[in-house]
């Protein structure tokens, strides 16, 4: 089966929604995909913090967004991080950065793991596609 791997580290909504879209796409084509999050996006997979307050995005572009991802029919990204974890993408969150972040293990949301670099290293090594975002 081929393995589909993604690098996040950036918390911009662009990033994570194409993220989130690669990383179901990859599941429907029954790969494995496993997607690591590093750096400033780790706040995007923390139970404390919800929603559009986490992505990197204004007030008003927020509002805007929104309303146009409703108008022509696109999930929201909370939306869709549930749906992929549910269709087997394994997310990991790098320790470290969730340690400056101010964040712990037990903040994580449900089904999101704790990994390092070299876990990542030793994933994208084995992986047919490495994809960084």
């Amino acid at each position: 089966m081929p393995k589909l791997t993604i690098l996040v580290s950036d918390n911009s909504f662009e990033k994570f929604y194409h993220a989130l879209v690669l990383a179901i796409d990859g599941r429907a084509l029954n790969w494995t995909v496993k997607c690591f999050v590093t750096s400033q996006a780790v706040i995007l997979f923390t139970k404390k913090v919800r929603g559009r307050a986490k992505l990197s995005i204004g007030f008003f572009a927020n509002l805007y967004t929104k309303y146009k991802m409703k108008k022509v029919g696109v999930r929201e990204t909370e939306k869709l991080l549930n749906d992929a974890i549910k269709e087997g993408v394994e997310f990991y969150v790098d320790e470290a950065g969730l340690k400056i972040a101010g964040f712990s293990k037990e903040d994580l949301m449900d089904g999101v793991k704790l990994s390092g670099a070299v876990t990542f290293l030793l994933e994208a090594k084995d992986s047919d596609i490495v994809i960084s975002i």
